[in-house]
């Protein structure tokens, strides 16, 4: 009797332990998202030379963004 209470009281603490970790998990991955999003929007700005928002190249035709991404 005593043994399967205890066997209770564990598998009960494991499995808070489990749910506190899992949210704390998906908290940090969610305050890691926020801050890496607008990084990786302005790169693929950058490397497509196309806002990813809008699909809009600002006008500029393929070989000017080739140009401007090489630097000349």
């Amino acid at each position: 009797m005593v043994a399967s209470l205890v066997m209770g009281l564990v598998l009960l603490l494991a499995a808070l332990s489990y749910h506190a970790g899992r949210r704390a998990g998906f908290e940090s991955g969610r305050r890691v998202g926020w801050a890496e999003a607008p990084l990786a929007l302005r790169m693929r700005y950058q490397l497509d030379a196309r806002c990813p928002i809008c699909d809009d190249s600002e006008g500029s035709s393929g070989e000017e963004a080739e140009r401007e991404s090489c630097g000349s």
